[in-house]
C-alpha cells in the first residue's frame, strides 16, 4: 500500500509565502539602490558635465509659488473666483526678474443671497 503524505495548510501557506516574501525584498532592494536616470542620461560616474561652468558670478534666484484673481463671473447664483498659480523668480533683493505661469486653477465658488 502507497503512505498517502499530508501537508497541513499552515506549512503548505508557508511553502508559498517564504520564497515570495525572499524575492519581493530583493526586488525592492534592487529599485531603492538604484539611481534614478532619465532617458538619454548616463549615469554621473560614466561621463563628463556637458557644459562647462561660466567664470561670471551666476546670481541665485528664490523660487516662490503665487497664487493671482484672474477672473470673477456670476454661474447659477454663485459667484465664482478663478485664481491661477503663478511661479515667480526673485533675486536676493527681493525684486521679482521672472513670472510663469503654470496650468494649476482654483475655483473659490461663493454663494449669493439676494
Amino acid at each position: 500500500m502507497k503512505k498517502r503524505v499530508k501537508i497541513s495548510p499552515i506549512v503548505f501557506l508557508l511553502m508559498i509565502i517564504i520564497p515570495t516574501l525572499y524575492l519581493e525584498s530583493s526586488y525592492l532592494e534592487s529599485l531603492y539602490n538604484t539611481e534614478p536616470l532619465l532617458i538619454g542620461q548616463e549615469s554621473e560616474n560614466e561621463s563628463e558635465p556637458a557644459m562647462a561652468e561660466s567664470d561670471q558670478k551666476k546670481e541665485s534666484l528664490s523660487f516662490e509659488l503665487d497664487e493671482r484673481l484672474i477672473n470673477k463671473e456670476v454661474i447659477d447664483g454663485y459667484l465664482v473666483e478663478t485664481y491661477r498659480e503663478y511661479e515667480l523668480y526673485k533675486n536676493q533683493s527681493g525684486k521679482v526678474l521672472k513670472v510663469v505661469p503654470t496650468s494649476n486653477y482654483n475655483y473659490i465658488r461663493y454663494k449669493i443671497y439676494n
